[in-house]
C-alpha cells in the first residue's frame, strides 16, 4: 500500500513526508518490547493520512513553508522538521514540545526530541532517527553496519538512544525539564532509513540469508561497492542513473520523463570524476521510465572510496551530513 500510495504523489516534499509516516522502520518492534514505534501503526496512520496527504499534494504551500522556515543542509534535521510538521496536523495530537534540552546547571546532559500527548492522551517522548548504513563486513551482527562516512555504527547508536536518549525521564535533571504536570508515559525509537549490502562476486545483490538480531525483515535496503566501478549493476539494460543528494535520499526517487538522467557508462564516468577529487560516499538511484509516468526508482546503492572505512576517510564530514 506505501508503494502505491508514493505513485499517487507528485510533490518530492509532500512524498517524502509520506515515507516519514508510512515506510517500514529499520528495527524489529517486537524485539524491542514495545520501545520501537512498530510498522503497523505507522501504516494505520499513513491510512487515515490519506485524504490530507492528497490535499497537501494539489497545494503543498504550507508544508514548503514549514520547511523553508527551518532551512537546513543537514537530513536528520529535515526529518525531523517533517515529522514535527506531521504531529502538528495529527488529529486528537498535541504537540507538547521539541528539542527540550535538560541541564544539569550549565552543562546538557540530554534533550527530548519530541513530547506530544496522543489520541489515547498517552503523553509520549520519541526519540526519532533516520540512518544510512553499510554492511562492512559479512557479519549477521548490527556492529557491522558502518555509517557512509565511516563516524557511526549502527550497534553504537541504538545502544545510545535505549540506554541514554529514550532514559531521559528516568533522571533528575530528564524530570526537572519537563513542564508542570507532564512525565512520559510512552517512551519510544522512531528509527528510519536504509541498510546496505556488498554486491555478491557476481555483481547480484540479494539480502544476506542470516537475520540480523533485532532489524525489521521489511527495512528499506540497497547495494554497496566499492570504487574503481566498471559497470553498475541493473535490472534492466534500459535503466538510467541519478546521483542523490542528501536531503534526497528519504523517498524513493520520481522524475519527469524529461529530466536529465545518466547511463550505466555515464554515471561510471561521473563517480570516477568524484572521487579524483572527493572521498565522500556518494548515493546512487536506478531509474526505470513506465509508460506515462516519467522515471521511477526502482533500487539504490552506494559507491564507496576504494580505502573506505579506513581512518584517513573519518575526517570531518561534508557539509549537510547527518
Amino acid at each position: 500500500m506505501h508503494a502505491a500510495l508514493m505513485d499517487t504523489l507528485h510533490d518530492p516534499t509532500v512524498r517524502d513526508l509520506a515515507w516519514v509516516i508510512g515506510a517500514p522502520g529499520l528495527l524489529d518492534a517486537a524485539a524491542y518490547a514495545g520501545r520501537v514505534v512498530d510498522d503497523a501503526w505507522c501504516r494505520t496512520q499513513l491510512q487515515a493520512c490519506l485524504p490530507w496527504l492528497a490535499e497537501l499534494d494539489t497545494e503543498p504551500a504550507s508544508l514548503h513553508d514549514f520547511i523553508a522556515a527551518r532551512s537546513t543542509r543537514r537530513l536528520g534535521l529535515y526529518f525531523e522538521s517533517l515529522i514535527a510538521f506531521w504531529l502538528a496536523h495529527l488529529p486528537d495530537t498535541q504537540l507538547i514540545s521539541k528539542n527540550l534540552q535538560a541541564q544539569d546547571g550549565s552543562r546538557t546532559v540530554g534533550e527530548y526530541d519530541f513530547l506530544f500527548r496522543d489520541a489515547n492522551a498517552d503523553v509520549c517522548h520519541w526519540e526519532v532517527a533516520v540512518k544510512f548504513y553499510l554492511q562492512a563486513t559479512p557479519l549477521p551482527e548490527q556492529r557491522a553496519f558502518i555509517g557512509p562516512g565511516a563516524r557511526d555504527r549502527l550497534d553504537l547508536k541504538l545502544d545510545r538512544v535505549f540506554t541514554h536518549q529514550l532514559e531521559l525521564s528516568q533522571t533528575s535533571a530528564g524530570r526537572a525539564a519537563l513542564p508542570p504536570g507532564i512525565a512520559p508515559s510512552k517512551v519510544q525509537a522512531f528509527i528510519k532509513g536504509y541498510l546496505f549490502y556488498p554486491l555478491r562476486h557476481s555483481g547480484e545483490f540479494s539480502l544476506p540469508d542470516t537475520a540480523v538480531p533485532g532489524i525489521s525483515g521489511a527495512h528499506p535496503c540497497g547495494w554497496w561497492m566499492r570504487h574503481p566501478v566498471a559497470a553498475l549493476p541493473q535490472g534492466s539494460a534500459e535503466s538510467r542513473w541519478m546521483i542523490l543528494p542528501r536531503l534526497h535520499w528519504l523517498a524513493p526517487l520520481h522524475l519527469d520523463a524529461n529530466e536529465s538522467v545518466m547511463s550505466n557508462s555515464e554515471m561510471c564516468a561521473a563517480i570516477d570524476q568524484h572521487f579524483a577529487a572527493s572521498s565522500a560516499a556518494l548515493q546512487l538511484a536506478e531509474l526505470q521510465q513506465a509508460a506515462g509516468h516519467g522515471w521511477r526508482e526502482t533500487a539504490r546503492g552506494f559507491v564507496v572510496h576504494g580505502a573506505w572505512p579506513q581512518p584517513d576517510l573519518t575526517a570531518r564530514p561534508p557539509a549537510g551530513q547527518t
